[in-house]
């Protein structure tokens, strides 16, 4: 079963997310908090993370450098969640490593889980 951790800290978005991936057949697990989001993905070792950038203890930019920089979690893909849409954001975003990147007030649940499922069916990891 493929395995995602959603980091995200408005639990309404989370919430349905999860649902949505569940319903899909998905392993799903929750984190609300950056330092919890890596802790997850260090304990879990998902087959792709979606990561907010705005989270309380440690952003999502931060959060995917730590995976970047620990050969046992930077070859996990993940989509970054944002509402932030301006160009030195994005431009972070790319360079500390995401697959991809979705603005949240542009998405709808379907948006996502399709990019969800275009980004696993590049490989389900990057090894």
């Amino acid at each position: 079963m493929i395995k995602i951790v959603v980091a995200e800290d408005d639990k309404l978005i989370s919430d349905s997310l999860c649902d949505a991936l569940k319903s899909q057949g998905y392993e799903v697990t929750a984190a609300y908090d950056g330092e919890a989001a890596l802790a997850k993905i260090k304990e879990i070792m998902p087959d792709l993370a979606l990561l907010d950038i705005m989270m309380p203890k440690m952003d999502g930019i931060s959060v995917l450098q730590g995976m970047r920089s620990d050969s046992a979690t930077a070859q996990i893909p993940v989509i970054v969640l944002t509402n932030l849409g301006d160009i030195d954001t994005i431009s972070k975003i790319v360079r500390a490593g995401a697959a991809d990147y979705l603005l949240k007030s542009d998405q709808s649940v379907d948006n996502v889980m399709q990019k969800i499922k275009e980004v696993l069916a590049r490989g389900v990891k990057l090894t």
